[in-house]
């Protein structure tokens, strides 16, 4: 019979490839399984024992219950029965279980099982949420029909008629703890296709709400009554099958009951399903694309069904026939809903002025937009004419939706929701679900962009730089039209900044914009990228790099909006991605470009600039009780830094770095170690001699990477007296806060050994095992870029590596560069999710100065590059 099993599943899996529907397929094996299990009920009870017949045909009987209830048993479902009895056949009806179980068990299936009287039915049911949902569904198989009516009829009259708004707000209660454990958004990079938000567990809450209010359960007969319109019934029908399909797939795939649907089996049902890759667009993107539209569907419509199926109280019914003022002679407020009365609608849905101030009002007084409207306008608003829509006052009305004030992100939300956002920007329906293939994005195009807006308008009540420079702000509706834009040119075969520019073009037009505002929208778009390649990856103190930055943003107000925008981005690819160091980082560039946009800039070379520095240091060394020194000194050893680290470090950070720079013998090595509460980051200053040790800067990150920690920058600094003063910003995983001083005294301790050829880098990592074991190889795996920039910098040459994260990853470069007979003169480092930015200034050390024969850079770009793939291809060897 196992093989039956077996063989049945094949046969499934046939079926569904060759483009069966998937209902009929499902319903199939459900029928395939009732006829087992009945079958041995049958069996068991004309075994020959009388006692045995007896109860099976009158006393007791057999009963289907949850998902197998409702007959969707997919192939490697749990099954879930239940042996009703009456209570003078206690007896039997245990031994009837048990010989119906066991061979159950033998087949292979998973059973959840109980063995219950109509008295305990009721009694369980009417404490327990659970049992009373899975027996709502309950469906006879086999034995005793009158008893299974009799149960039907008193759990309806007893638990189903009862209480039925608690069961409903319980349910919903439930659901929203599923949420808040398997993914509050629907759009989650791996989603789990029965519980997350718009999975298949969305469906049956629709089912157990319609069953507990209308005693109907299946889309066909709530289509029938009228309950659910055609378009709806349409459209989570059609979701439900795709749905279907895809766990059928997975639980056939993996052999189990696998409902995780991860970065493999998204490749592997891609595939399977036909979707192939264009020039713009992977297969496994346009799958998810459809995984993401169903899902967003299903969510949305079974949510609105909830909500109308929902007991009116009495004072609501009361306010329906006794509604309250209209509002500009057309809206009503009902508590915190908003809606136009019946009569009225059309009116409202044929004037797209009227219907924009509908959720205009809600935003500005934050009230809910009326659920039954909602869908009125979801299904009528694809047959709206488009032409008005580009009237100058709609253009206004939506400019002052993006404005603000109030929630700007969530009434955009509902408009996208309903399909009236595409009237105004026509691509959100082509990215709506559209995923980002890699491990940088953790949101769909459109999800990512809406939440984004969020972020920007969030940072009304933020406290630090960010928020300041918000509030300065003047048109907040351009700004947050360019977050809205910035990424929707995604999925394109062009580069999407581009493409977005010219989306930005097209709705300044609809909107009939000034040529200013066209301008500064178009820009913000089109460079939504430059200030965090700027910020993350090149040097602001660098006349070179800050000099061509300013020039491209012009003023001092486009520059606060991209510093906005930048942040927002960030902030919403997922969570924790604008961590405090980037932010920094960010707020760095800023503050050198603002001087030099609002004509305030101060000379690098600036006497006046040294002195303040210096009398800045004189004190912080007094505070420290460390020797003093003349003012002559300080200036002298400040001289033998570049000029970016009088600028970039503060006057306390400066003073200790003279300390230690005073205290230097020959040959030794100083660790200073500090924790930036702040930032979350522990920074470690090594201070030595530049001779002191060959590949100063790969082994340090050698050291790091040993002890698990996450390299954010680098810093490199040597001085013409041949001091070194190498600066890492790092995260310790291992801890949560401040690191405790043992943990940043024992690193330090093992960076002076290494240096000073006390322990081999090798060993350290032999011995602790840290390199490489975070990160398992990705099916994401993107492909590894090396560039080298000659332009940039006038003695340096900068090389930019793009490729995927792991821990150790640093030290892998950085060893290459060294062997690559390279010096590494500063660092920045930038992890986004599970890929990393590096980039490394370095000069050739066999001459001092830039790499200036091509044969020369593409051995360095192809050795490295070959490095790294090595690295992330397979376990990483004893480096």
């Amino acid at each position: 019979m196992s093989a039956t099993l077996s063989d049945e599943r094949r046969a499934i899996f046939q079926r569904l490839l060759g483009g069966a529907p998937p209902g009929d397929v499902v319903a199939g094996f459900t029928d395939f399984v009732d006829g087992l299990i009945a079958g041995r009920y049958r069996n068991v009870v004309r075994s020959g024992d009388s006692r045995l017949t007896e109860t099976g045909l009158r006393h007791c009987c057999l009963v289907a219950l949850g998902g197998y209830g409702r007959r969707e048993l997919f192939p490697f479902s749990d099954i879930d029965v239940m042996f009703l009895y009456r209570p003078e056949a206690a007896d039997q009806g245990a031994a009837l279980s048990t010989a119906v179980l066991h061979h159950l068990w033998d087949l292979g299936f998973q059973v959840g099982h109980s063995v219950r009287t109509i008295g305990d039915c009721l009694d369980l049911a009417a404490n327990d949420l659970t049992i009373r949902t899975s027996m709502l569904e309950a469906r006879f198989l086999a034995g005793s029909a009158e008893l299974f009516q009799e149960f039907r009829h008193r759990f309806t009259s007893r638990i189903v008629n009862r209480r039925v708004d608690w069961y409903i707000l319980s349910k919903i209660d439930e659901r929203q703890r599923e949420y808040e454990k398997f993914g509050e958004t629907v759009y989650l990079l791996e989603p789990n296709v029965k519980k997350s938000k718009g999975g298949l567990r969305d469906l049956h809450l629709l089912q157990w709400v319609a069953l507990a209010r209308f005693g109907v359960g299946t889309l066909t007969e709530l289509a029938n009554r009228g309950v659910l319109t055609r378009s709806d019934y349409l459209a989570l029908t059609e979701a439900k099958d795709f749905l279907w399909l895809v766990r059928s797939l997975m639980h056939l795939h993996a052999g189990m009951a696998q409902e995780i649907l991860s970065f493999d089996e998204q490749i592997w049902l891609a595939e399977r399903l036909g979707y192939e890759d264009r020039p713009h667009l992977r297969g496994v993107e346009q799958f998810m694309q459809q995984y993401y539209r169903c899902t967003m569907g299903l969510h949305d419509l079974s949510m609105r069904f909830v909500d109308r199926s929902r007991s009116v109280s009495l004072w609501t019914k009361l306010s329906r026939w006794i509604p309250g003022p209209r509002m500009e002679g057309v809206f009503t407020v009902e508590g915190e809903t908003i809606t136009v009365p019946a009569d009225l609608r059309m009116r409202v849905l044929d004037d797209p002025l009227l219907l924009l101030r509908l959720f205009e009002l809600a935003q500005a007084r934050n009230l809910r937009i009326d659920a039954h409207l909602l869908d009125l306008i979801h299904h009528s608003v694809k047959e709206m004419d488009e032409e008005p829509f580009r009237s100058p006052e709609v253009g206004r009305a939506f400019l002052r939706i993006v404005a603000g004030p109030g929630p700007v992100s969530s009434i955009l939300s509902t408009m996208h929701k309903v399909g009236l956002l595409e009237k105004f920007v026509p691509v959100f329906a082509t990215v709506r679900g559209l995923m980002q293939f890699n491990q940088y994005h953790k949101y769909t195009v459109d999800e990512h962009s809406l939440l984004a807006v969020g972020k920007a308008e969030a940072l009304a009540t933020d406290q630090g730089i960010l928020g300041e420079v918000y509030r300065e702000i003047h048109r907040k509706d351009i700004l947050h039209l360019a977050v809205l834009l910035h990424d929707l040119g995604k999925g394109c075969e062009e580069d999407h900044s581009e493409v977005g520019q010219r989306i930005a073009e097209d709705l300044a037009d609809r909107l009939v914009m000034d040529e200013q505002d066209r301008r500064t929208l178009t820009f913000l778009v089109r460079q939504h990228l430059l200030m965090s390649h700027t910020a993350f990856r090149r040097d602001p103190y660098d006349e070179k790099v800050l000099l061509p930055f300013v020039r491209a943003v012009g003023t001092p107000e486009v520059l606060r909006k991209l510093l906005v925008l930048t942040a927002a981005d960030i902030a919403a690819v997922g969570p924790g991605v604008l961590t405090k160091w980037k932010e920094s980082l960010l707020i760095e560039l800023y503050l050198r470009a603002l001087p030099e946009l609002s004509g305030e800039r101060e000379a690098p070379n600036d006497p006046g600039r040294l002195l303040r520095v210096v009398r800045e240091v004189q004190a912080a060394l007094t505070a420290m009780g460390a020797d003093p020194m003349s003012d002559s000194d300080i200036a002298k050893e400040l001289g033998r830094f570049p000029v970016r680290y009088m600028h970039a470090t503060p006057p306390a950070r400066i003073a200790m770095h003279l300390t230690a720079v005073r205290r230097l013998a020959p040959g030794e090595v100083v660790v200073e170690t500090d924790f930036h509460a702040d930032l979350g980051t522990c920074e470690y200053t090594v201070i030595t001699w530049n001779s002191v040790t060959p590949g100063l800067f790969s082994k340090i990150a050698g050291v790091l990477a040993a002890h698990g920690l996450r390299i954010l920058d680098a810093q490199i600094l040597t001085r013409g007296d041949d001091v070194v003063l190498d600066r890492f910003q790092v995260q310790d995983p291992d801890f949560m806060g401040a690191p405790p001083l043992e943990r940043r005294l024992e690193v330090s301790e093992t960076i002076r050994r290494v240096l000073k050829g006390l322990e081999s880098v090798e060993a350290l990592l032999a011995r602790g095992g840290r390199l490489g074991v975070d990160r398992r190889a990705s099916v994401l795996r993107q492909s590894t870029e090396v560039r080298l920039d000659q332009e940039t910098h006038d003695r340096l040459t900068i090389i930019d590596v793009f490729a995927d994260d792991r821990q150790g990853m640093l030290y892998v470069i950085a060893k290459t560069i060294f062997e690559l007979g390279l010096s590494v003169h500063a660092a920045r480092i930038s992890t986004r999710l599970d890929q990393v930015a590096d980039v490394f200034y370095v000069t050739d050390a066999r001459g001092g100065g830039k790499i200036e024969e091509s044969s020369r850079r593409e051995e360095i770009r192809t050795t490295l590059k070959k490095a790294i793939d090595e690295y992330l291809d397979q376990r990483p060897r004893d480096y």
